[in-house]
């Protein structure tokens, strides 16, 4: 089944653009749709699907909430408006009628609304069974992304698998952890069984796919076996699903190069650029800047969390809300020759002035994170001799640059996590780390220009606890700024010891100053966080308004 021709049509639909796709669509009036009678072609399916997509590219989901506003507060970053609060997830100041609560988990009950309205309808008569369950596959694998990031920040919540018809099917108690995942692994086996491959001609860049799923259920694997199921037998279950990806299936690989230091760049330059870079990035979230044409299809991603540009002039991509700052702990956790390290916090901004210029302290504003820049120095040169120019590129390939969005993609899955997650569950299974494990753990540091462990720091692999302890930094500094390292810290029970560190880090950095006026805002995480309330997020106001069946969590 060749699926390259809905390329265009899942552009345009996540556009919304209907009048355009009029001639397109070879559909019915709209006065004669039926959920029941609807979902009949592999165009009216591509709707469906396109739809869901959408709603993950939106701010809500993976266009804002979670991919920044929600994920920091950490020994990772903070948020670094200190002058306002509107990112309460990330400051622990959020309530239960937050607006990132309450539009966060509306949100993903759309995707499973949606996604239950496809399996249920999906007219099995008019496609052949390969096709069928093709577009069963996708639903089910973006109702498991769903309920995943659900489970994941309010744990127990309500287990809809039927699509919402009358009011009271929105009356239904929260179903406990273990049938939510239930749930989930049943999805993500049943698209890993009926998605095609990312190297098949068929696969269409963006959708899902075979090894995605087994990606995803092998994070979903991981979670149940760490905080707060801590069912540890779902390590062993991981392992198999890894061992799929990383030896038996063997496609997927890190992207790396003759040097060193371009591998992990190039990767991210992909990203931004707008590539699609396959062996490594088993699934993401995809935008497109088409906003010449009338359809804008961007995010906040590398706005609100990319390198500081303060010059304002339209055409160029103005970063004047800038919300994510660069936690000090990253100065003492990269190696001296790791070249993510000026990929992730090159530490520079462009000046109102015009003017590229190293940023001055770690605590002002302007240091943030560079991991999704829309620009860059066109000389590094001249920056590392302190000898400021205007001179920048632009990395976007945007044909209209709107300042305040970009069509930059958002990693939801990553071969270097597939190999960190297969070294920390080898390392339980096994009561130490394996020499696959060390293998894995290898593969990452060597792409970063590092050393084997084995000669760098042998004393790391020298017991369980010890590996365990170089897996949690070294996830830091390969998946820094991609919404992983909140709920890894969270999973592993390490929030307030990180907290605790960040704030004895903070005070030992020669550049601080308590009266330094940044310092109150960034230090609202640490003073805030209570781990009694904040390893979980309360019940949307709005959602006990409605259904009656649920009850507000303890503490809240």
């Amino acid at each position: 089944m060749n699926k390259k021709h809905i390329i265009k049509l899942v552009a345009v639909i996540l556009l919304g653009m209907t009048t355009a796709c009029q001639n397109f669509l070879d559909v019915e009036p709209r006065n004669q749709w039926t959920t029941d009678t609807y979902y009949n072609t592999e165009k009216k399916a591509d709707l469906a699907v396109a739809g869901m997509l959408s709603v993950f590219m939106g701010g809500n989901l993976y266009g804002e909430n979670l991919s920044m506003s929600m994920q920091y507060g950490t020994d990772e970053g903070y948020y670094s408006r200190g002058w306002d609060d509107n990112w309460p997830v990330s400051t622990y100041t959020y309530v239960s009628n937050s607006i990132h609560v309450e539009k966060t988990w509306s949100a993903l009950y759309q995707v499973i609304h949606n996604a239950n309205l496809l399996i249920e309808n999906l007219d099995k008569t008019s496609f052949d069974a390969e096709t069928y369950n093709f577009y069963i596959a996708e639903a089910r694998f973006l109702r498991a992304l769903a309920y995943q990031n659900l489970a994941t920040w309010w744990n127990e919540v309500p287990l809809r698998v039927k699509p919402t018809s009358v009011q009271s099917d929105n009356v239904l108690a929260p179903s406990s952890q273990e049938d939510v995942y239930k749930l989930i692994e049943e999805d993500y086996k049943f698209a890993a069984m009926h998605l095609p491959h990312a190297k098949d001609a068929s696969y269409v860049h963006g959708r899902p796919n075979k090894m995605a799923a087994e990606g995803l259920l092998s994070r979903a694997y991981l979670k149940m076996a760490t905080y707060p199921m801590k069912q540890t037998q779902y390590f062993d279950s991981a392992m198999v699903h890894l061992d799929n990806i990383i030896y038996k299936d063997g496609w997927h690989q890190l992207r790396t190069s003759a040097d060193d230091s371009l591998g992990y760049r190039q990767l991210f330059l992909n990203y931004i650029g707008g590539t699609y870079d396959l062996q490594e990035s088993l699934f993401e979230i995809t935008y497109s800047n088409n906003i010449d044409i009338g359809m804008p299809g961007m995010s906040s991603i590398g706005n609100r969390n990319g390198l500081s540009f303060d010059y304002k002039a339209v055409g160029h991509p103005s970063t004047n809300h800038r919300s994510v700052q660069v936690s000090p702990v990253f100065a003492r956790l990269y190696e001296g020759e790791d070249k993510r390290r000026q990929w992730n916090i090159p530490g520079i901004m462009y000046t109102g002035a015009q003017k590229v210029a190293r940023v001055p302290t770690l605590f002002a504003p302007q240091y943030t994170p560079g991991k999704f820049r829309r620009w860059e120095p066109a000389n590094w040169d001249d920056v590392d001799q302190n000898n400021p120019v205007e001179e920048y590129v632009l990395l976007t390939n945007e044909t209209i640059v709107e300042r305040n969005l970009s069509p930059i993609n958002f990693p939801i899955m990553r071969f270097s996590d597939v190999l960190l997650m297969y070294a920390e569950a080898a390392n339980e299974v096994n009561g130490g780390p394996t020499a696959s494990a060390i293998q894995c753990l290898n593969q990452v540091r060597q792409r970063a220009g590092l050393e084997v462990i084995e000669l760098s720091n042998p004393e790391k692999i020298a017991s369980k606890d010890a590996f365990f302890a170089e897996l949690m930094d070294e996830r830091f500094r390969e998946l820094a700024f991609e919404g992983i390292r909140k709920h890894d810290l969270i999973r592993w029970e390490k929030m307030e010891e990180r907290l605790q560190f960040l704030k004895e880090t903070m005070e030992a950095h020669p550049d601080y100053d308590p009266n330094y006026w940044t310092t109150p805002g960034i230090s609202r995480p640490i003073n805030n966080f209570n781990p009694a309330k904040h390893y979980e997020l309360p019940y949307p106001l709005q959602e006990l308004n409605v259904n009656t069946a649920l009850r507000q969590k303890d503490n809240w």
